[in-house]
């Protein structure tokens, strides 16, 4: 079993932050491990199923997601079970001027992944926390939005 969280402030508005990180086609801007998110529909809700291309530790890897949470502005969570059972979830809150993120990965590697569980979850933690170093830095280098 894997599990860890992370969390980062991006200092631009709640609102404005949920819609971006919580938009799968949006994922490959700032999350380097995927390189397509593509949603059953849109907006998204609870239920909604995304399909991802992605590729880790050199692996390709395509799954499909459940969106098993979705609280506008608060809670995104998705299910996986490839390339093992997986549930990320993200919380959003408002923190000063800015936003407070945190994701907690919960995962049950098997197979391949299995063999080298303590290392795979260093280097989870590590790209799961540059990816969102690069989100903060794409939302808080745009220019802020005309009141």
């Amino acid at each position: 079993m894997v599990k860890f969280e992370i969390s980062t402030h991006i200092n631009r508005p709640l609102a404005e932050v949920f819609k971006y990180m919580a938009d799968p086609t949006k994922q490959p801007e700032w999350n380097s491990i995927v390189e397509e998110a593509v949603p059953s529909e849109t907006p998204i809700r609870m239920g909604t199923k995304i399909q991802t291309r992605a590729r880790f530790l050199g692996r390709k890897m395509e799954s499909t997601a459940e969106v098993t949470e979705y609280e506008l502005n608060k809670r995104f969570e998705q299910k996986s079970d490839k390339p093992f059972p997986l549930k990320i979830s993200n919380l959003f809150e408002a923190e000063g001027s800015g936003t407070k993120v945190v994701a907690v990965f919960d995962g049950d590697p098997s197979g391949f992944f299995k063999l080298g569980e303590p290392i795979l979850a260093r280097i989870a933690k590590n790209q799961l926390q540059a990816q969102f170093d690069t989100a903060k830095e794409l939302l808080e280098a745009q220019v802020p939005a005309q009141r």
